[in-house]
């Protein structure tokens, strides 16, 4: 029974640690799609501001053409205004192409994040029902577990008390305790057996302690 009870307190933590492993993944999976939204938003951030300077270059051009237009300048300012104007519609050309390129990357991202949202919902929907399928699991184990141990108080409460004495001082230095004899050695401590011990465990002569290691002997 001990041997029993200490496979299922095992099998628990296994579930639990199982159990936690897909719940890391369904965290890391959902925190992977936030990373990507996140990108996307810079980018539309990146999209807006692009979308700005260009709108600010365009009211320099205005602002600069009007100053040609009305006011009384030097030649030599004329001469600068055209080139700023120049310089900017350059500059507004690249940034108006780069905002078109970022705009379908804006696109592709959003396609990519809706895909990914879907995907990411069906896996988290397998991923739940393994947890649910695991706390199944985990409960059948514990109730096994808990009447294991009623009935090991049982048996313990029934056997002789020195009995039970000598088996848990055995049980707290060995994991197992009881051992067979096998080709007249003591299966725990793997030593030659003398013949009279071996004798007295084949024939039933009480409780019989290998000479060595103390441990309870049987024979199959």
């Amino acid at each position: 029974m001990d041997l029993k009870i200490t496979e299922l307190s095992f099998q628990i933590e296994r579930h639990a640690a199982h159990r936690k492993t897909i719940e890391q993944k369904i965290a890391d999976e959902r925190a992977e799609l936030e990373h990507r939204k996140e990108a996307h938003a810079e980018l539309e951030r990146e999209s807006r501001k692009r979308n700005l300077d260009v709108d600010e270059l365009d009211e320099n051009i205005r602002g600069y053409r009007k100053r040609l237009d009305e006011g009384i300048i030097s030649f030599k300012e004329m001469e600068d205004l055209r080139a700023k104007i120049k310089s900017d519609r350059t500059r507004i050309e690249t940034m108006e192409d780069e905002a078109l390129e970022l705009m379908n990357r804006i696109e592709l991202s959003a396609v990519e994040i809706e895909n990914a949202e879907a995907q990411l919902r069906q896996r988290i929907a397998e991923l739940e029902a393994q947890i649910a399928e695991i706390d199944s699991q985990r409960q059948r184990t514990q109730d096994e577990l808990a009447e294991l141990e009623a009935t090991r108080t049982q048996a313990a409460d029934e056997a002789p008390s020195y009995l039970v004495s000598q088996y848990e001082t055995l049980r707290s230095e060995f994991s197992e305790p009881i051992v067979t004899i096998h080709h007249g050695t003591c299966a725990g401590c793997k030593l030659k057996l003398s013949g009279s011990t071996v004798e007295r465990a084949r024939g039933g002569l009480g409780l019989v302690a290998c000479e060595h290691c103390n441990r309870i002997l049987y024979v199959e």
